[in-house]
């Protein structure tokens, strides 16, 4: 096997088992999906998470409010999970309200109602975007 193609096969079996992806090649592809998928409209990334301005909670310190397993099942599919009513989702409602200053009552999502059916993400984004929330 010439020495080339010793070294194509080593990068690609090592890529495997370390998991490589898009996001580990370019370290601003998270913040460049957050902009091209117009995540902005609704989210501030400096804002924190009580503050519903534009419209939806503020990305600064997601990761204290929500694992990475609950992001990622949240971008893949919004309406599945807002459908759980589960902690997070329950805990968003009472952020929203409280900013709001309204009494809490059943809501629907803009992400999981609107957004989240054009908007459609890959696995590698997903991480990519996770990887820029978890760096805010």
């Amino acid at each position: 096997m010439k020495s080339i193609q010793r070294v194509i096969c080593f990068l690609l079996l090592f890529s495997g088992s370390v998991g490589f992806s898009p996001a580990f090649a370019e370290p601003d592809l998270g913040q460049k999906l957050f902009k091209e998928k117009n995540c902005a409209l609704c989210h501030n990334i400096h804002n924190p998470g009580t503050v519903f301005a534009p419209m939806c909670p503020g990305l600064q310190g997601v990761r204290n409010r929500h694992s990475k397993d609950w992001i990622r099942k949240w971008l893949k599919n919004p309406a599945r999970v807002w459908a759980t009513n589960d902690a997070d989702v329950q805990d968003i409602n009472a952020r929203y309200f409280r900013y709001r200053g309204s009494k809490p009552k059943q809501r629907e999502s803009f992400m999981a109602t609107i957004i989240g059916k054009k908007v459609v993400l890959t696995d590698d984004e997903i991480e990519a975007l996770i990887d820029y929330l978890w760096k805010l």
